[in-house]
């Protein structure tokens, strides 16, 4: 099982560090309004210690020192070096870099104590984990993020209603297995799962396929 998972990161490692020097030129335009999406359902404070889990190249964690301030502090973490070095050079652009930093890292293995942030999101990351894995970073994030604290994910949907563009994606999905489509995930319901308390969803949209973007509450 562990020689899988490691498998499958490796996949995902070699896929990203591919598209990280075109990743924003393809995607940036289509990802801005899930992006806004969770930090207004985050909130981020001045003052507090952030984490962005699936970083790729940077661009949330700018907006998240922006948000926190130079009291405050922005870690990313990413499955591909090649997103990481991308972020960097993003981050050497921002108003307060020292406050923001980055390193390679997989979302169900993240290399920091317990209770270590106020916070955490996680965007168009999860859903690229195998079947069985979301609900093992759901859990993961939930250990790093203080009790009480709140995460914010947004994923790829597993739309209730049937959706056309989604049964096109499905389909090539299927016939071209490349790492980086992600599969639909029941957001609300594998938060439930990992002892999590679901609240606000919205719904927003990525090359017109369905993303939920949940607030998720951290149990006291």
């Amino acid at each position: 099982m562990a020689s899988d998972l490691d498998a499958r990161a490796g996949r995902l490692r070699r896929s990203f560090n591919l598209l990280a020097p075109v990743y924003d030129m393809l995607f940036y335009v289509t990802s801005e309004e899930i992006w806004e999406a969770a930090l207004s359902l985050l909130q981020p404070q001045e003052g507090e210690r952030i984490l962005d889990a699936g970083c790729g190249t940077g661009r949330l964690l700018i907006a998240l020192s922006q948000l926190v301030g130079a009291q405050g502090s922005v870690e990313g973490v990413d499955v591909s070096p090649a997103m990481c070095r991308q972020a960097e050079r993003q981050i050497a652009l921002a108003a307060h870099p020292s406050q923001i930093s980055v390193a390679p890292g997989d979302a169900r293995r993240l290399p920091f104590p317990d209770a270590s942030f106020d916070g955490a999101l996680s965007a168009l990351t999860l859903e690229l984990l195998p079947q069985g894995q979301t609900e093992a970073a759901l859990r993961e994030l939930a250990r790093v993020v203080r009790p009480g604290g709140r995460i914010v994910v947004a994923s790829l949907a597993d739309a209730v209603t049937v959706d056309r563009q989604l049964q096109y994606y499905e389909l090539l999905r299927r016939i071209l297995p490349f790492a980086w489509f992600g599969r639909p995930i029941a957001l609300r319901r594998l938060a439930r799962d990992a002892g999590l308390l679901p609240r606000i969803a919205m719904r927003r949209e990525f090359m017109r396929l369905p993303i939920d973007v949940l607030l998720i509450g951290v149990p006291e």
